[in-house]
């Protein structure tokens, strides 16, 4: 009797044991259980985080540290993983977005990736992390161009602003900036050339003039009516130079003055072309001096 007695007493305190045990694995909810560290994950954490790290990809190192620092993981390895993961978060850089439209305002709605990767479907003044290197930033918006920036990232480089704008110029503004550049610009070439021409021309006829009259002079105190014909000849003929030098010197000053006043007047009105100028070719033109024998020639040669 007594000893069946403990066999059945032993066989009831299995029973409730199992009972027991039954009613403790239905109390934890299956999710709880489900989130349970897995060691092989935390490893494969711990080990990417640092190879990402080296590769510059700090985005998907910090992922990797966010999950090995958590209490689901080995002790052992948490403090490494928290040490590596306020390196990373110090160096990893940010971006901060804006954009306006075509009127100049703010516009939130922006489709923005980096590299081909979705950054953000909104501006909403908030620093986003990359990775450091040199990227391609793109930004699209609806009924509008894309626009694609290249940009270089530095690490530690924190909510740097980058700026786009699809604000378009009037026809009225393209208008008034390009007459601020033709009136920007100088005179013509052409008039700086004919006006050197034109002044050599005038200094040949004062030397030639100034040279002629001290000969004639000398030649009226030595024969005055009895002088040889060639020197008489030889006179006249440097007097001829000086008419023509004088002649070459003014056409070309007349021609600078013209295409000064031209310059000035078009800078005096808004819109006036000077196309047909810019493509006009004005035949070059030389001031020939040369001494003979008893004086001298000057010349005004071109091709016309």
């Amino acid at each position: 009797m007594k000893l069946g007695s403990r066999g059945a007493l032993r066989s009831r305190l299995l029973m409730v044991l199992s009972a027991f045990a039954q009613v403790t694995a239905l109390a934890v909810p299956s999710n709880a259980r489900a989130a349970e560290p897995d060691k092989a994950v935390c490893a494969e954490a711990y080990r990417s985080s640092q190879t990402q790290r080296k590769s510059g990809n700090l985005r998907r190192a910090r992922e990797a540290l966010i999950t090995c620092a958590s209490d689901r993981c080995p002790s052992v390895m948490q403090p490494d993983c928290m040490r590596w993961l306020t390196e990373v978060e110090a160096a990893m850089p940010s971006l901060t977005f804006a954009a306006t439209g075509e009127t100049g305002k703010d516009v939130t709605e922006v489709h923005v990736s980096i590299d081909g990767e979705t950054l953000t479907h909104e501006l909403d003044g908030k620093a986003i992390p990359v990775d450091p290197g040199s990227h391609t930033l793109r930004f699209e918006r609806a009924n509008a161009e894309p626009i694609e920036q290249p940009i270089i990232v530095h690490e530690g480089e924190k909510a740097r602003v980058v700026s786009v704008s699809w604000l378009q110029k009037s026809p009225v503004a393209l208008f008034r900036e390009e007459t601020v550049k033709r009136e920007s610009s100088g005179p013509p070439t052409l008039t700086w050339v004919f006006g050197g021409v034109g002044l050599a021309g005038v200094a040949t006829f004062a030397i030639l003039g100034l040279t002629g009259l001290n000969r004639r002079s000398n030649l009226e105190k030595e024969c005055f009516g009895s002088c040889d014909q060639s020197q008489v000849d030889s006179v006249k003929h440097q007097f001829l130079a000086a008419d023509i030098a004088l002649g070459a010197g003014a056409l070309s000053l007349g021609v600078a003055t013209v295409l000064w006043l031209t310059h000035r007047a078009h800078k005096s009105k808004e819109g006036t072309s000077l196309e047909a100028l810019k493509h006009f070719k004005t035949p070059p033109m030389t001031v020939l001096v040369a001494p003979k024998p008893g004086g001298g020639v000057a010349g005004l040669t071109g091709r016309f």
